[in-house]
């Protein structure tokens, strides 16, 4: 699929007057989401957001279909306003959801402890009923059909997603990053824990999940936001990356928590732990190698070898 080049703002316009015909809409481009265009619509009282894709023959299909789905197991996700499988005038994929009210834990900083670890509770009971959505398939969700009776998704197993970038991702870590015993010690690793690769069935996940998609008003819990980056994976993968990223913006941790609600939907086993831990460990590494070889070293690539090199004493 090719990129196309963003559309102009009268095109948007035009497309959004359609949508909400006699309402005046007031439209701005908000940075939010880095694989779609997205834009604020402002029409009477709400709000409501616009997104599309850049691909040329991608489809949203997959995620508004998520979104419903979600949605009819009482998860706290936006709701689907309108979808177009291909817009005649932008000729891309688009669709319009409603707002999550308030906004993410990592923007409310006056919250008390025990109103936030409520709030990340309900979170976690939420994670564990998306991750709780079948996928044929491990990788991106698929966006090339219309279809959506099922969600598909790239690869067969989920050892081959796990495994694709791991051997090169190892050698450039171990130049840039890492020292030539952490490399070690992570080779030992996957062979220690082979069996945490096997995966019969994939399951969705939010794919990018941290704080900042965590959303409050007044102290309640509103729901989850951003899901352009569902794919199919195991179970722990949300976990595994919220794990990666807790504490990295913010001073206090919010995991127990999570865990403690996710756990009153999902049982979770004596050695979540260590599967947790497993599972950040894969998507830190590739994660890493991917940031170091697009920008120089920050506190955010810090903060995950900070993180790597804890799983790994853990784990060993």
């Amino acid at each position: 699929m090719s990129t196309l080049s963003p559309p102009v703002l009268s095109e948007i316009n035009r497309v959004i007057e359609s949508i909400f015909p006699a309402m005046s809409p007031v439209v701005e481009r908000v940075v939010e989401g880095a694989s779609t265009w997205v834009y604020r619509i402002v029409a009477g009282n709400e709000t409501f957001y616009l997104r599309i894709l850049p691909e040329g023959g991608a489809s949203f299909a997959p995620e508004a279909a998520a979104h419903t789905l979600l949605r009819q197991k009482q998860v706290k996700v936006p709701a689907i306003i309108h979808f177009e499988h291909c817009n005649d005038l932008l000729q891309r994929s688009i669709m319009v959801t409603s707002a999550i009210k308030g906004q993410s834990l990592l923007h409310s900083p006056e919250l008390s402890e025990a109103v936030r670890d409520a709030i990340v509770v309900e979170a976690g009971r939420d994670l564990a009923r998306i991750n709780s959505v079948p996928v044929a398939g491990f990788g991106w969700v698929l966006r090339d059909s219309p279809e959506t009776s099922l969600l598909r998704a790239q690869w067969p197993t989920y050892r081959a997603l796990a495994l694709e970038a791991w051997t090169a991702d190892l050698a450039y870590l171990g130049k840039h990053a890492l020292s030539t015993k952490h490399v070690a010690m992570l080779e030992r690793l996957i062979s220690q824990y082979d069996v945490y690769l096997n995966c019969e069935g994939g399951w969705l996940a939010h794919g990018d999940f941290d704080s900042t998609h965590i959303y409050q008003d007044a102290g309640r819990y509103t729901g989850i936001i951003d899901f352009g980056e569902i794919r199919g994976a195991n179970q722990w993968y949300d976990l595994g990356h919220f794990h990666m990223r807790d504490g990295e913006q913010h001073p206090f941790h919010l995991e127990t928590a999570l865990l403690r609600g996710y756990g009153e939907i999902t049982s979770l086993p004596s050695d979540c732990e260590r599967r947790i831990r497993f599972t950040s460990m894969l998507i830190n590494v590739r994660a890493l190698a991917r940031g170091l070889q697009k920008r120089p070293p920050n506190r955010y690539t810090q903060h995950q070898i900070e993180v790597l090199q804890q799983d790994i004493a853990f784990l060993l």
